[in-house]
C-alpha cells in the first residue's frame, strides 16, 4: 500500500470517527412533559411549561423522561456524559430533590436500575436553582432514562417548581 492510499485510509477512518462522536446529543426539557407517579400524588399544575406541586400537605412525585439518543458502538461506549436540573424550592424547610435514572424490563423478566445520587435544592426562594445530577454509565440497549422528582408541598400558598432539565449523551 502506498502513504498516499495509507493516508487516505487513515483519513476516512478519523473522519468517520469524529462523525460518529458528533452523533451524541444534549437536550433540554420543559418540566411539563414530567408526570406524577400514581394516582394518590397531587394533581401537578402547569404554568409557562414548568410544573409546580399545588398541594399543601403532600408531596408531587415525578418521572421526567428523556429521550435516550446514544447507543454502543465499534469506539464508542454510550452512557450520559451530564445532566441537570432546574427547580424552584419555596418551602422554607423541605428541600426538592432529582436523581437520573436508567432503567430496564429485561425480556428475562429481570429488571436493570442505575442511578445517581439524590441532588438536593438548598434553602428557598424565588430564584431557579442549578442541580447537577452529573453522569450515568451501565445502561444497556433496552434501557430508558428519566428523572426522579420529589416537590415538596407548598408553604404560605408558594408553590415548588421543576422548570427544566438537561441531558447531554
Amino acid at each position: 500500500m502506498s502513504v498516499k492510499n495509507l493516508l487516505t485510509t487513515v483519513t476516512i477512518l478519523l473522519l468517520g470517527l469524529v462523525s460518529y462522536s458528533a452523533h451524541a446529543d444534549r437536550a433540554n426539557y420543559p418540566g411539563s412533559v414530567c408526570v406524577k407517579w400514581n394516582a394518590s400524588d397531587p394533581e401537578p399544575e402547569l404554568s409557562s411549561s414548568k410544573i409546580r406541586n399545588p398541594s399543601s400537605s403532600r408531596w408531587l412525585r415525578l418521572d421526567c423522561p428523556a429521550l435516550r439518543t446514544d447507543f454502543d458502538g465499534l469506539f464508542h461506549d454510550a452512557g450520559v456524559d451530564g445532566s441537570w436540573v432546574r427547580m424552584v424550592d419555596r418551602h422554607y424547610s423541605s428541600n426538592a430533590r432529582c436523581r437520573l435514572v436508567s432503567f430496564s424490563h429485561n425480556t428475562s423478566g429481570s429488571t436493570s436500575f442505575w442511578g445517581t445520587g439524590n441532588r438536593y435544592t438548598s434553602g428557598s426562594g424565588n430564584q431557579a436553582q442549578h442541580l447537577n445530577t452529573g453522569s450515568l454509565g451501565g445502561e444497556n440497549s433496552a434501557s430508558h432514562l428519566y428523572f426522579s422528582c420529589h416537590l415538596p408541598p407548598t408553604y404560605s400558598g408558594n408553590r415548588s417548581a421543576l422548570v427544566t432539565y438537561q441531558v447531554n449523551q
